[in-house]
């Protein structure tokens, strides 16, 4: 072979060496284009969610303590009678406990369901729309205080569902899920067993799909609001 090409010719062979090790080194092309399951992406999110809003409850822990602190130091600066106002309307918008008689009304899902795997509209869940009845009654009837599931729960106060996933305040409750009241029993016992109120959750607990439970109760604690406090339509009083 002519001196000329050989040069040449182990330069082409290196290369070409060089190459095939690359590839046996590196393997095949990995595509990045993995289905995602839907449940697990939704799961995933509502866990990120929850994370966010059990710091954010923890926030507004901090500044219902300051607040308490707040009123400690000027309640030897104003009068009995505007304690009591002041009272008055902490329990209003669910700055205070409140105590009291009342009723539990408790919903649970049928034995044969399972939220993990159901369908969101499976007819025997409870749904957040089941809640939001019985809450509207006893609005309703006048109740001084409503909590579900230790939830407080205020007119404006958001019940609804993400899946077969139940948020009350935009937290996550599970079932059972315990609705309290606090106020006149006669009138709530009165309006809760008359089944053409609630015709659609009587219905469901009639035909087996749902547990219904109604309960008399006495020296009943319902917490403070401890959701977001919506400001924009309050006006400051010099």
């Amino acid at each position: 072979m002519n001196n000329y090409f050989k040069p040449t010719l182990v330069a082409v062979g290196t290369f070409a060496g060089l190459l095939i090790a690359l590839q046996l080194q590196t393997g095949p092309p990995v595509s990045g284009n993995f289905p995602v399951d839907e449940i697990e992406a939704r799961q995933e999110l509502i866990e990120s969610y929850l994370d966010e809003q059990g710091y954010l409850q923890s926030r507004i822990v901090f500044y219902r303590r300051a607040i308490d602190s707040a009123e400690d130091n000027i309640h030897a600066q104003i009068g009995i009678s505007d304690l009591k106002l002041l009272d008055r309307l902490k329990r209003h918008v669910g700055l205070s406990e409140v105590e009291g008689n009342g009723v539990e009304i408790v919903l649970n899902d049928s034995p044969l369901a399972r939220r993990t795997n159901s369908d969101i509209l499976d007819k025997n869940l409870v749904q957040a729309s089941d809640i939001r009845d019985v809450v509207n009654l006893l609005n309703a009837a006048s109740a001084d205080a409503i909590a579900v599931n230790n939830q407080r729960v205020m007119p404006n106060s958001p019940i609804s569902s993400v899946g077969t996933s139940i948020l009350v305040n935009n937290v996550h409750i599970a079932p059972p899920f315990e609705i309290q009241a606090v106020g006149d029993k006669a009138i709530f016992l009165q309006r809760l067993l008359n089944g053409g109120l609630l015709p659609e959750l009587f219905k469901k607990a009639a035909a087996g799909n749902i547990e219904l439970s109604i309960i008399d109760k006495n020296g009943l604690t319902l917490p403070i609001y401890s959701a977001d406090l919506q400001s924009e339509h309050l006006n400051l009083i010099e």
